[in-house]
């Protein structure tokens, strides 16, 4: 069996392809971040599946940290495993954080207390036996009480959050690693039962966070918000098994407007060496004629550019006289024309206009 594993939940992104036949770590790599992640994680994920000389068909199974951790980076492991499992038709499964910090220890010894900073006088805190097996389920907790748990008893104590509960206190602090490892949990994910059902994220606590504006670049995990949306634009719509598979594919991106944490549009392009080509651009009919349009295509414009693009293309049909408009006002110009291009059914064809911007 295949397995591919990767952790976005704290400080660090993490991922690894692993055959649980020959138990075989195939390819691995970590990053320490404390953000960023969002982006990191696609192009680590390619690349530990590239290194190992399979593809993504071979893949059985996907494993994923589900917190507790940072709330947005909980969310972007837990989107892309989804994602993947949409497009791939995989089972995810999902391991708690503490419980993937526990195996960065090897069995025997003490038994093994994680601790991980949740600030604010608090750890998240589980225990494990000498197996590693969970012997007190992850819970938010006052240091006070950490220390109070493992006073009782002589622990290896572990986790970011290990010298605020171990400080003046008699038991061994752990070397092995305080953040989750990619390619030390996968074993474990070798051992659980497959399921149809998605983890669930594991939050211990509200999340402190406001209402957010602006632009976002999304994945796979994003598809079903993207076939929505598309399906409010298009007779002809594309479906979230579709959306999952266009964003797994190499060199396409979704950018994701949202107004007060509500997705209202988004554009998904595709670069390839220094060209770059529209696919897909909505916006939500309630937000219509307030500019967004042209605002996402002025901010992927800007991020193609930056990315080193040299021009960039998009077709629409010839009867699209309001997007005709929308591009040329953004400098794009007619460049080209493709006949029968698109197909309305009933064996009504139309053509497509190339339209083109050197950046």
């Amino acid at each position: 069996m295949i397995i591919l594993a990767f952790d976005t939940s704290m400080a660090a992104c993490s991922a690894c392809v692993y055959d649980s036949t020959r138990d075989a770590i195939l390819a691995q790599a970590q990053q320490l971040m404390d953000r960023g992640q969002a982006e990191a994680l696609a192009p680590m994920i390619q690349n530990a599946v590239a290194e190992s000389g399979l593809r993504f068909a071979d893949i059985s199974r996907i494993a994923v940290t589900t917190g507790p951790g940072t709330f947005t980076g909980v969310r972007i492991g837990l989107a892309m495993a989804r994602g993947l499992r949409v497009s791939l038709g995989i089972p995810v499964i999902g391991i708690n954080s503490l419980a993937a910090i526990a195996v960065n220890e090897k069995p025997g010894g003490l038994p093994l207390a994680v601790a991980v900073d949740a600030r604010m006088g608090e750890v998240y805190f589980a225990t494990f036996d000498k197996s590693r097996l969970e012997t007190s389920a992850p819970a938010a907790v006052t240091l006070d009480y950490a220390r109070k748990i493992i006073s009782a008893q002589k622990f290896c104590v572990v986790g970011t959050g290990a010298e605020l509960v171990a400080q003046g206190l008699d038991h061994a602090r752990s070397r092995a690693g305080d953040l989750p490892v990619a390619a030390n949990f996968v074993r474990l994910a070798a051992t659980f039962a497959p399921t149809d059902v998605p983890p669930e994220p594991l939050y211990l606590r509200a999340p402190d966070v406001k209402p957010q504006n602006g632009f976002l670049r999304v994945g796979p995990e994003a598809a079903a918000v993207l076939a929505e949306l598309h399906a409010e634009n298009f007779a002809t719509t594309w479906n979230e098994k579709s959306f999952a598979e266009l964003l797994a594919s190499p060199g396409t991106t979704a950018i994701v407007h949202s107004n007060q944490d509500t997705p209202t549009g988004f554009m998904v392009f595709r670069k390839a060496a220094d060209e770059a080509e529209i696919i897909t651009i909505c916006t939500r009919i309630a937000f219509r004629r307030r500019g967004l349009a042209k605002a996402l295509l002025q901010h992927v414009q800007s991020q193609i550019r930056n990315g080193g693009a040299k021009s960039l293309f998009i077709e629409v049909a010839v009867s699209n006289k309001a997007a005709m408009a929308l591009y040329a006002a953004c400098g794009l110009t007619q460049t080209g024309l493709r006949k029968n291009y698109y197909d309305r059914g009933n064996g009504v064809k139309e053509d497509a206009l190339i339209m083109v911007k050197g950046l």
